[in-house]
């Protein structure tokens, strides 16, 4: 894989901000998520002050070292931005430059100013997470673009928006305690509102290159406390209108399997990252289904769900198929987690005593990056 990109024609619109950096800043992200290590620039390092390059790149910037890049390169155009799938197919290519994508969808042409607002629907478009459920992706989507694009160029992180929408959705819970039908509508209405907002974090991180391992952590686990703080208040709003302890039970029921689910989930994760090649070599089938399970986990399909059955005032039979089928996918993910982990456990022949497994010290482990919702 080439290693070092020549960026050229870098000069007339770096300083130019699109999507919440400038252009440099954007095209020199690019390349460091998509593997390169050093960059060298065809134009003076910028006089600008609070510019964010990233962490680790050797960037090379004109006049200030007569030294090329040693080994090979690959020439990156300054004129365009890239896709950080296209620059990384790039460098495992022998092509010895990039000019443009290879679809239409890997590069986007600048022409700044003129064509900013073409160049910022390009950006957004990346805001967009193939895990989507059909609802997220065809409503919740174009809600919470907006709201991003509103706020990439102020100093609202993507922490804050999860903090933001975590808000919004427990003060939405709590009004299920409730037991009248307005307030249970106006309940779910805010739950869905967080639902949206909780888009924008991810949007947020992943547009402005602000991924983090702990930004992904509060999001996970703020979306979790308000599913248990939905399940709760629930309940007890059942209780409250009927002095009836079946509805507690059935809360309880469903918070075991919301938290169990997460924390098989979050297992899962943290086994990918820590031991990258031997999760490879687990089972495939197995590894496929648990995927699939925890993306359906953080799907919020089953808010709108929510929101029609609290309007037609059918809250309690909603709350019951919550509880068994929260409790049946936490015994699915148990299993195919039980599963997995043995699969794993087990040393792989093939591998032992391989000096070039990743597994043997040689650095072979992926780069994680986290971006939330």
């Amino acid at each position: 894989m080439t290693e070092t990109a020549l960026l050229l024609d870098a000069g007339e619109s770096m300083l130019e901000r699109v999507g919440g950096l400038t252009v440099i800043e954007r095209q020199l992200w690019s390349l460091a998520r998509a593997g390169f290590k050093t960059v060298r620039v065809d134009a003076a390092r910028p006089k600008k002050s609070g510019l964010r390059w990233p962490d680790g790149l050797n960037i090379h910037w004109a006049q200030e070292s007569a030294d090329g890049p040693e080994g090979p390169s690959i020439a990156v155009s300054g004129r365009h931005f890239f896709r950080v799938a296209a620059l990384r197919r790039a460098a495992r290519e022998p092509s010895p430059s990039l000019a443009q994508g290879a679809a239409a969808d890997d590069s986007f042409p600048l022409d700044l100013p003129e064509n900013r607002p073409a160049a910022l629907r390009w950006l957004l478009a990346a805001g967009i997470k193939p895990q989507d459920g059909f609802m997220s992706r065809h409503f919740d989507r174009h809600l919470s673009l907006g709201v991003s694009r509103l706020l990439l160029e102020t100093r609202v992180t993507p922490s804050m928006m999860t903090a933001v929408s975590s808000l919004i959705g427990l003060l939405g819970a709590l009004l299920f305690v409730v037991p009248e039908h307005s307030w249970r509508l106006g309940g779910a209405l805010l739950v869905w509102l967080h639902s949206v907002l909780d888009g924008c974090d991810g949007e947020l991180a992943r547009i402005r290159f602000q991924e983090s391992r702990l930004g992904a952590d509060l999001d996970f686990w703020g979306d979790n406390l308000v599913h248990v703080a939905l399940f709760c208040c629930l309940g007890l709003g059942f209780y409250r209108a009927d002095q009836n302890a079946w509805p507690l039970a059935a809360a309880a029921a469903a918070c075991v399997g919301t938290l169990g689910s997460a924390a098989m989930s979050y297992r899962q994760r943290l086994l990918r990252q820590r031991l990258p090649a031997l999760a490879a070599a687990s089972n495939p089938g197995v590894a496929s289904t648990l995927e699939r399970l925890e993306a359906a986990l953080e799907a919020r399909d089953f808010i709108y769900l929510l929101v029609l059955l609290a309007f037609l005032d059918r809250l309690y039979e909603f709350m019951w198929a919550a509880a068994v089928g929260s409790l049946l996918f936490l015994l699915m993910m148990l299993y195919l987690g039980g599963k997995n982990h043995e699969q794993i456990g087990q040393p792989d022949p093939a591998r032992e005593g391989n000096p070039r497994s990743a597994s043997a010290g040689d650095g072979g482990g992926h780069q994680h990056v986290y971006s939330g919702s």
